[in-house]
């Protein structure tokens, strides 16, 4: 299943080359979930109380459209370096907007840095997640992004109580303490809601793969 995902996208990506703004669209559905989880840690905490990640995916998504015709990659790989990029700057000028920043400053290369910085740290945890969690089907070549897509969709199934705390202890690197006090329950209650996310997650990856 993973490889057939990893074929449509590939798919998706020779259609939108040749032209069919239909194909775009699908195309960026298709990493909608994986953008979402790094954009996650993207947004300082100054500026997520004015904008949200869906803010961030929508004016990604947008600007994507309308240059589409600059992308010059030819694969997959190659499409979410292009995505990524387009994210890094769309969260770097809401930071400008709401923060005050001039556009030549200093601050916006420091900015951009660590929202790269963010980016690259929920990728690595949801490639983390895939070798631990996705078994591997045997002579299928699917590279550790395509993995971890399929983890963020998998994520994205889940029940909202689910999804918070596997965010919280995994991409913000809570405790359970910690979980506990934001999500108003004991540090016992929220170990045990993680384990059934886990274990339902796991469920959903085996169904995918």
């Amino acid at each position: 299943m993973a490889s057939f995902h990893s074929e449509r996208r590939t798919r998706l990506l020779q259609l939108a080359r040749a032209g069919n703004a239909g194909a775009i669209g699908d195309l960026f559905a298709c990493y909608q979930h994986y953008l979402r989880l790094l954009a996650h840690n993207g947004l300082s905490l100054q500026i997520q109380t004015r904008v949200t990640v869906s803010d961030v995916i929508q004016e990604t998504f947008l600007h994507a459209i309308e240059a589409f015709e600059q992308f010059r990659g030819a694969s997959t790989s190659e499409f979410v370096a292009w995505i990524r990029a387009i994210m890094v700057s769309r969260i770097a000028d809401a930071h400008e907007r709401h923060l005050g920043a001039a556009r030549r400053d200093v601050r916006r290369e420091v900015s951009i840095e660590t929202i790269n910085d963010g980016l690259s740290r929920s990728s690595a945890c949801l490639e983390t997640m895939a070798r631990d969690h996705l078994q591997r089907s045997p002579g299928t070549i699917v590279s550790d992004q395509e993995r971890a897509v399929l983890v963020a969709d998998a994520i994205a199934k889940l029940s909202d109580d689910y999804q918070r705390v596997i965010v919280m202890r995994h991409f913000d690197g809570l405790s359970f303490d910690q979980i506990g006090k934001q999500m108003q329950r004991s540090s016992g209650a929220v170990r045990m809601m993680w384990l059934r996310a886990i274990q339902r997650l796991k469920t959903l990856l085996r169904e995918s793969s």
